[in-house]
């Protein structure tokens, strides 16, 4: 398994958004840097997913498919062994994403220009989605007390109080790589309640937790506090699979999942991939171990980064996370502009995401990506000394 992971896979010339892409969409020639800032992993699946593709390949017809009583079971099972929820094959509503289902809930449970919360910093794609919605975007900043993150509640519930029809919760919190506490997502659902705010949580990191409190789902609230809540899981982080872009987006209350299957239906989204659903199945059913081990060496290349940080560098705080395989590193005391912070590392051959993408409060900050084999890693550590000592 270690050798496995540890296999340096060329991605070039794959159409790869994070390797092919760099020069189309951040100006950087092919060759000229080490991509780090699309969050997918540089790992190979493992048989047990490639296996089942390759039988559906071999077989040849590539018709329209359904979700079979197995994708429910391997999905109700996981979450049920992994972390305690009780999922309902009734609540699941599966898109292609979970930034699809996102938007189409955001049209479905509120109106143009109403108000959606999201916790800044926080994924760049939230508020693509609230703007292309035509929602009216409120911020309740992260309060960051030495590098570690904590949720502002007054604030959260002051802008409650002002009229917040939506909330978008990431759990884990990409990018700052905090695993809420039970007592954290518990007062955010019972905030919501309070004041009528749905909630949309996005918890498709679950599995990638490196914590000593171990992830909360919001799906493990009493049921009362379940029934304005959407909570969107997927395999995408937990086994590598964003190529095939399914997401189960689970709605307790049936009621409120109305317009949501109106929507389904109308844009044709009740048929899906066969090679979506064989790997999504398998993984479920037989990726338990392999998750395991992946999880284990992600932590040994969070501490490789975490001791170059710690004994090398003086101007950058790293404080490990909890979840993701994302560091999030704050150079702000190095004392230069965005601009001037995003020219240095790719000049030293590194391409981050920046973190002014993620929210005012992530200016000064860069996302390192580390889900890759140790090697890569010890490249880009290699290249980033050059210039952040």
């Amino acid at each position: 398994m270690q050798h496995e992971l540890d296999t340096v896979i060329n991605r070039y010339g794959t159409d790869c958004l994070k390797w092919d892409y760099m020069e189309k969409w951040l100006g950087v020639p092919e060759g000229k840097a080490l991509p780090s800032w699309v969050s997918d992993w540089d790992f190979k699946a493992p048989e047990f997913i490639t296996q089942p593709l390759q039988e559906r390949l071999d077989h040849g017809v590539f018709g329209y498919s359904e979700r079979n009583e197995e994708f429910f079971s391997s999905v109700i099972d996981w979450w049920s062994d992994r972390h305690q929820v009780t999922l309902k094959k009734e609540w699941f509503h599966t898109t292609q994403g979970s930034m699809p289902a996102i938007a189409m809930l955001l049209e479905s449970w509120t109106q143009e220009n109403d108000q959606v919360l999201v916790m800044n910093p926080v994924y760049h794609a939230f508020f693509r989605t609230i703007e292309n919605t035509q929602r009216t975007l409120v911020s309740s900043n992260l309060v960051n007390d030495n590098g570690y993150y904590s949720i502002d509640f007054e604030d959260l519930e002051s802008k409650f109080k002002n009229g917040v029809k939506a909330m978008i919760f990431c759990n884990p919190h990409n990018p700052v790589g905090r695993v809420w506490t039970e007592e954290e997502v518990t007062r955010v659902c019972e905030l919501c309640h309070q004041y009528g705010v749905y909630l949309i949580a996005d918890e498709i990191w679950a599995d990638i937790d490196f914590s000593e409190h171990r992830f909360f789902s919001c799906l493990r609230m009493e049921e009362h506090l379940m029934q304005k809540m959407a909570v969107c899981i997927a395999g995408t982080k937990t086994f590598g699979l964003p190529a095939f872009r399914l997401t189960n987006t689970m709605i307790p209350n049936e009621q409120e999942a109305a317009p949501l299957k109106r929507k389904l239906l109308a844009y044709g989204i009740d048929v899906f991939s066969s090679l979506s659903l064989s790997a999504n199945q398998s993984a479920y059913r037989q990726g338990a171990k392999w998750v395991d081990e992946t999880v284990a060496y992600l932590k040994q290349n969070i501490e490789l980064l975490d001791h170059f940080v710690s004994s090398e560098l003086t101007q950058v705080k790293y404080i490990k996370q909890e979840s993701t395989y994302l560091a999030w590193l704050d150079c702000r005391e190095m004392g230069l502009s965005d601009d001037e912070l995003q020219q240095l590392v790719q000049d030293a051959g590194v391409i981050p995401s920046m973190g002014y993408g993620f929210g005012d409060q992530g200016t000064g900050f860069i996302r390192l990506n580390l889900g890759c084999p140790k090697s890569i890693l010890e490249e880009k550590i290699k290249r980033l000394r050059t210039v952040l000592q």
